[in-house]
C-alpha cells in the first residue's frame, strides 16, 4: 500500500496489480476487498485492477491435469455430439507414442519425455507447458481418432487442449496483427473476438472438474479473465486513444 501511494503522489497511474497464485497473495487481495467477481482493490480512492500470472496459472493446470483426469461438458463424437467428456493425460501418452514411431510426418515434434514426465525444475518453464497444452498436439489427437488409432474418448483431452491453446494466446496476446493464423494472438479490440472466448472459458471452468482435486487454479482463471475484461473496459471508456490491449505486458 505504501508504494501505491508513494507511485500515486510521483503522478503515476496504477490500473493493474500482478502476482502468483500463493496462497498469501490471494489472502491478502481478499482482505483488500478483491473477489473473483470483482477482482479489484482501492486505494487512497483508486481503483486497481487484481491479476494472476497467466504463465503460472497455465503450469499450475498442467500438473494438475497431469495427475487428475479432467470431466466437462464437450463434443464427444466426431459428428459434434455433445455430452459429458474427460480428458486424460495417459491419451497425450499415447499420441506421443504413435506420433514419434511414425515414420512419415510428426504433428509434434517438439514434443518430448520433458513435456510428459517434467522434473521440478522443467515444471518452471512455461514454454513446456504451452507446448504440451498445444493446437499441433490438439491437431494430432483429432487426426490419430479420425483414423481409428485413438479411442473416440480422446476427443475430450483434444477439446480440453485446444480450450487451454485458445485461452493462453489470448492472456499473452502482444502483436496487433495475426500471428500464425491464431485470431487470439493479436490484442484486444473492440472488433476481437477476445471477450466472446473470455465468457466461454469462464463458463468451462465454472463447470469443469478435476476427479479427485478440486484444482485452486480454477478460481484464479476466472478472476484473472474478469481483471482483464474489467481493465480494457475501463481503459478503453476513459481513453479513447487506447485502440487495443497486450495482454502479454501484464
Amino acid at each position: 500500500m505504501e508504494v501505491l501511494n508513494c507511485c500515486f503522489d510521483a503522478g503515476n497511474n496504477i490500473c493493474a496489480s500482478v502476482c502468483d497464485m500463493d496462497g498469501v497473495n490471494k489472502k491478502a487481495l481478499c482482505l483488500l476487498g478483491a473477489f473473483v467477481e470483482n477482482p479489484y482493490i482501492e486505494v487512497s480512492n483508486h481503483k486497481i485492477d487484481t491479476l494472476f500470472d497467466t504463465p503460472h496459472l497455465l503450469k499450475c493446470f498442467r500438473n494438475l491435469f497431469m495427475k487428475y483426469d479432467v470431466r466437462f461438458s464437450t463434443n464427444i463424437t466426431s459428428d459434434n455430439k455433445q455430452g459429458i467428456g474427460i480428458a486424460k493425460w495417459s491419451h497425450i501418452r499415447q499420441f506421443y507414442e504413435l506420433d514419434n514411431n511414425n515414420p512419415n510426418f510428426v504433428f509434434a515434434p517438439a514434443l518430448s519425455n520433458e513435456h510428459l514426465d517434467p522434473n521440478s525444475k522443467q515444471k518452471m518453464r512455461v514454454k513446456l507447458a504451452a507446448q504440451v497444452l498445444s493446437h499441433s498436439v490438439a491437431a494430432g489427437i483429432y487426426t490419430k481418432v479420425a483414423g481409428g488409432d485413438m479411442p473416440t474418448e480422446a476427443l475430450a483431452t483434444a477439446n480440453l487442449i485446444t480450450n487451454m491453446d485458445e485461452l493462453f494466446y489470448g492472456v499473452n496476446a502482444s502483436t496487433p496483427d495475426l500471428r500464425r493464423g491464431k485470431k487470439f494472438s493479436s490484442n484486444i479490440k473492440q472488433s476481437s473476438e477476445h471477450l466472446q472466448m473470455f465468457y466461454k472459458m469462464k463458463t468451462f471452468f465454472k463447470n469443469f472438474e478435476f476427479l479427485g482435486c478440486r484444482g485452486a487454479s480454477k478460481d484464479g482463471w476466472i478472476w484473472t479473465l474478469n481483471g482483464i475484461e474489467m481493465l480494457w473496459k475501463i481503459l478503453s471508456a476513459k481513453h479513447k486513444a487506447i485502440k487495443s490491449l497486450s495482454t502479454r505486458r501484464f
